[in-house]
């Protein structure tokens, strides 16, 4: 699991822990390379002895002649830069080169045969020591030296991809007019993916401006003839049979109704919404009106609520709730508006037989009526779209009853 989530994980921290795991095994390896060199103990231990007996050999032959004996000292303390202390037999110092310390670091004897004539003391300067703790450090210290330049060298390779992935998230969210800016780190193969995303992000916001000034333009082309067949259908009803009328004037409503839930879709892909302080009683009042549905039984428990939304999203949304109850359930049973905490939600429940089980995850879909056959509206559709839009949701359930009813819920206004 821990492996998985170190793979897993974002590419500056792969970058720094593989660096710092490299930087490891290569002073691993250095300090093997260095113990493999260094001589081993026993070749070690013999130098040491032979320069000990070498020292005793010189010191022996003028262990007599003080002023030589002095010269001798004051040569190898000058020469091995360290503090000697000679003393006889009895233990008493006889010569004293430097400082001198309490506990010498080793210890020549002075032999002449099997007589001893007394020992010399070794004292190094401790400034001078460099035990293997102090090598160990400075190896430790390097690498954490290494090993912080190389986060700040992923940092700095991984920065211009972050802005990548920003840019991208943005413009995948619908921030069209996101741009990469990289500035000094506009450079290599990372410039041209940057630019390459630009462009990419500029192309396709003037393919949504081009098809919203079309989408406006053959809308209001279509509503145009519609409007005057309409007209032409009310003059024509005094010469013509009124039931063919009637059928064509439905038909003209019909299409007039979809090119406005089309309008309405396409207002939400493009998300051009006009936010204002409304009363939803009002809104309901008036869809009920539109739609033609017995005003009693609506029940308003919301009457001092304001909501924060777009007026004709939300009466598009409300009519679709309506329609679909009337077309496809059987009439509306019931319609509730009730404040829930700090939510308004409405409730529109029909008298048909409730949805099916395994319709009741695709009522919501483009194109789907709830009695499983297809159809060419976008009501619930566009409801659910429409409270999504406005921070709320929308869903559907049967009745113990009898019946579906189906819930719109929105923020009520801070």
């Amino acid at each position: 699991m821990r492996f998985r989530r170190f793979v897993s994980a974002r590419l500056h921290r792969q970058l720094f822990m593989w660096l710092g795991i490299t930087i490891l095994f290569t002073g691993m390896v250095v300090s093997g390379v260095v113990s493999a060199l260094r001589p081993d103990a026993s070749s070690m231990e013999s130098d040491v002895i032979r320069i000990q007996r070498f020292i005793g050999e010189r010191f022996q032959r003028v262990w007599e002649q003080p002023a030589e004996r002095h010269s001798l000292a004051e040569e190898i303390a000058k020469a091995f830069e360290v503090d000697l202390t000679l003393r006889d037999a009895a233990k008493k110092p006889v010569e004293q080169i430097g400082a001198g310390c309490d506990k010498p670091e080793f210890t020549v004897p002075i032999l002449r045969g099997k007589a001893s004539l007394g020992t010399l003391e070794v004292c190094i300067d401790k400034r001078r020591r460099v035990p293997g703790l102090t090598f160990v450090l400075a190896i430790a210290a390097a690498c954490l030296t290494l090993w912080g330049a190389s986060g700040a060298l992923a940092r700095k390779l991984v920065r211009p991809l972050s802005d990548l992935i920003r840019v991208t998230r943005e413009i995948g969210s619908g921030n069209l007019v996101s741009r990469v800016r990289l500035g000094r780190h506009h450079m290599g193969e990372v410039g041209v993916l940057a630019d390459s995303v630009n462009d990419m992000a500029r192309r396709i916001e003037r393919q949504l401006n081009d098809q919203r000034e079309l989408l406006a333009a053959v809308s209001h082309e279509i509503r145009s003839p519609l409007a005057r067949l309409r007209v032409l259908t009310e003059l024509l009803r005094g010469s013509a049979d009124s039931v063919t009328l009637d059928k064509v004037e439905r038909e003209i409503i019909e299409v007039d109704d979809l090119i406005g839930k089309l309008l309405a879709n396409s207002r939400l892909d493009f998300g051009t919404l006009t936010l204002q302080s409304l009363e939803p009683c009002l809104l309901v009042s008036r869809a009920i009106e539109r739609a033609e549905v017995d005003p009693t039984v609506f029940h308003n428990d919301a009457a001092t609520v304001h909501i924060k939304g777009d007026p004709t999203l939300l009466d598009r949304a409300f009519c679709n709730l309506l329609e679909n109850a009337q077309k496809h359930g059987g009439g509306v049973e019931s319609v509730d508006l009730a404040r829930l905490g700090g939510n308004v939600r409405l409730t529109v429940c029909d008298r048909g037989p409730g949805f099916p089980k395994e319709s009741l995850g695709r009522v919501f879909d483009a194109f789907y009526r709830g009695d499983g056959s297809s159809s060419l509206g976008l009501g619930l559709a566009l409801v659910e779209r429409i409270a999504r839009a406005h921070s709320g949701r929308a869903w559907a359930e049967n009745r113990a009853g009898g019946g579906a009813c189906v819930h719109f819920e929105l923020p009520v206004e801070a």
